[in-house]
């Protein structure tokens, strides 16, 4: 019997290795590279191993984008990549702004690009839909000349050929906004818009406008979040404001400025007075709304959330993964971050706490923490803060008591590298983060080892990395589908290892008997034959039962988690 186990041990072996070869061929027969960080720029796209040791893969913006005609009346082919998001199975998208606008898809488990699909002008929001399997785009402006008759289009994740009707505001020429769709809204998503004073609820089916909501006192709305938690969208709300004169909100105009109304703020009913709106106002004392959080299952605006009194005025929302922090990124020059906890449908979400980062350079009105991440599993949950102000980042522990923080040092340079928007990006289920140095070309590759912030530390930089965008991949549906093939791989080798045990006890009591019972031929080798023929049998049957599993399963089960990276859309 000992022979017999050993057999099996073997063939159970070689079945699993056997199961992912099949599962590879099953995946297209393609190499995969594994979870990896890509890095989107204007070079094209160069994708990292997590820890950023290797190189995995790279496409050169040649191979990627059409020839335009550039600012310098020089033919460029740089790719301007605005916005980028995985679809957790099949594609990786990524918006391109360079020369002809356009939504560029990479398969998700080889990084090869797939193609690309002419889209609406000036993309800049990509979101994706795990139930309906779309990725949903908001541009800045329909480009009816080049067949786009709206401002938010949507592709399919299984086929690049689809051609969906695009959605039109019809409200305005340009309406810069954001878009927010998940599963837990049921069938509809919401857009918002810079100049239009409502919230915009789309029927994803119709894909059309199905309703729109009011924005007491507001121009407008930009920034968005949503949290499954809750079923609320969080926005930030714009607004007019005064201008050129004393006691006005700004007491210089910007270069832009006219006649406004003014709703908000110690000047708020002033009519025909000079002043600016959107996002000129944007921290001043006019910004008084901060950010609307809005229901979406009663339709109704709960309530509207502002900073830290005394610091400044007006945010940016942004949400974890999970959607159970809601940050306000405030226009308060560096000094604090807000923290919102979401708790059930209809009720405002509460703030827990002001994180006092302290980040140096910024000026007063601005917004300077200028990314986040958030880095949670089984033992810890810890988010990491960005400036592009200086060259610290803050790591805060969510789990303690206090919200425990601390500052760690990307580099020692004397200026900072941030340059205008510091990007910061977990490799989930990893120890690493990564965050960018825009204006040194610079990639910083932190290790946070365990659940103690204070053990975080720099462990890599890479220099030469044209700026860009980052954002964590991994095929989630085939980490699921191996995870499964495995867990029956070992269920039904212990089956097997009971039996064995079971028939070492049947032997031992029927010694005797056989001692004088007539000799049979000799057949040791009988049994384990026929035991790995059972085994192997089953392991094909186990790798039917689970790609039969893998099929039927819901697409939204297929995607992985909500966002597929370490923040929330935003």
């Amino acid at each position: 019997m000992k022979f017999l186990s050993a057999v099996l041990t073997a063939i159970v072996t070689s079945s699993v290795t056997a199961i992912h070869h099949t599962a590879d061929i099953y995946y297209h027969a393609k190499q995969y590279l594994g979870p990896g960080m890509w890095h989107f720029s204007a070079d094209g796209l160069t994708i990292y191993s997590v820890d950023g040791s290797k190189v995995l893969k790279e496409h050169r913006k040649e191979s990627l984008c059409k020839p335009y005609m550039g600012w310098s009346g020089e033919m460029s082919y740089d790719c301007y990549y605005f916005t980028q998001a995985s679809d957790g199975h099949k594609y990786v998208w990524a918006a391109s702004m360079g020369g002809m606008n356009s939504a560029h898809a990479f398969d998700i488990d080889t990084g090869e690009f797939a193609g690309y699909i002419p889209t609406c002008s000036t993309p800049i929001d990509l979101q994706y839909h795990a139930t309906r399997e779309e990725m949903w785009l908001r541009c800045a402006q329909s480009d009816f000349n080049g067949g786009h008759e709206g401002e938010i289009d949507v592709f399919s994740s299984n086929s690049l050929s689809a051609d969906f009707e695009h959605v039109y505001l019809n409200a305005t020429s340009r309406p810069y906004g954001r878009i927010a769709v998940d599963s837990s809204m049921e069938g509809y998503g919401y857009v918002s818009a810079y100049n239009l004073p409502y919230l915009a609820e789309i029927d994803l089916s119709t894909k059309e406008v199905s309703a729109t909501y009011d924005l007491p006192n507001a121009y407008g709305a930009y920034d968005m979040t949503h949290s499954p938690v809750n079923n609320h969208v969080y926005m930030r709300a714009r607004v007019c404001c005064s201008c050129g004169f004393p006691g006005a909100d700004d007491e210089e105009c910007p270069g832009r400025f006219g006649l406004v109304n003014v709703t908000t703020g110690p000047t708020a009913g002033m009519m025909n007075v000079n002043g600016t709106c959107s996002s000129s106002c944007e921290g001043n004392s006019a910004d008084t709304i901060g950010v609307y959080e809005f229901d979406t299952v009663n339709k109704v605006v709960v309530t509207n959330h502002n900073i830290k009194e005394g610091t400044g005025f007006g945010a940016d929302p942004v949400s974890s993964p999970d959607g159970e922090h809601i940050l306000l990124l405030p226009n308060d020059g560096g000094q604090y971050v807000r923290i919102l906890k979401a708790g059930k449908n209809g009720d405002a979400s509460e703030m827990v706490h002001d994180v006092p980062v302290e980040f140096e350079g910024g000026l007063p009105t601005r917004t300077v923490v200028s990314d986040f991440a958030f880095v949670k599993d089984d033992s810890r949950n810890i988010l990491v803060l960005a400036a592009s102000s200086d060259n610290n980042v803050v790591l805060v522990d969510l789990l303690s008591s206090n919200y425990a923080m601390t500052k760690l040092q990307l580099t020692t340079a004397s200026e900072s590298t941030g340059g205008s928007k510091r990007s910061v990006e977990w490799a989930v289920g990893s120890n690493y983060v990564w965050v960018n140095g825009v204006s040194t070309n610079e990639q910083y590759i932190i290790e946070v080892p365990g659940s103690d912030i204070n053990d975080a530390r720099v462990v890599r930089q890479l220099t030469d990395v044209t700026p860009g965008q980052m954002v964590y991949v991994e095929n989630y549906e085939r980490k699921r589908v191996m995870s499964e093939v495995a867990s029956m791989m070992m269920a039904e080798t212990a089956k097997f290892i009971v039996s064995d045990s079971s028939a070492d006890t049947t032997v031992a009591d029927t010694t005797a008997k056989e001692a004088t019972a007539t000799p049979e031929p000799d057949d040791d080798d009988a049994d384990p034959l026929a035991v790995a023929a059972l085994v192997i049998a089953s392991c094909g049957l186990l790798l039917g039962i689970a790609l039969a599993v893998l099929a039927a399963r819901k697409p939204e089960d297929q995607s992985g988690n909500r966002t597929l990276g370490s923040k929330g859309m935003n």
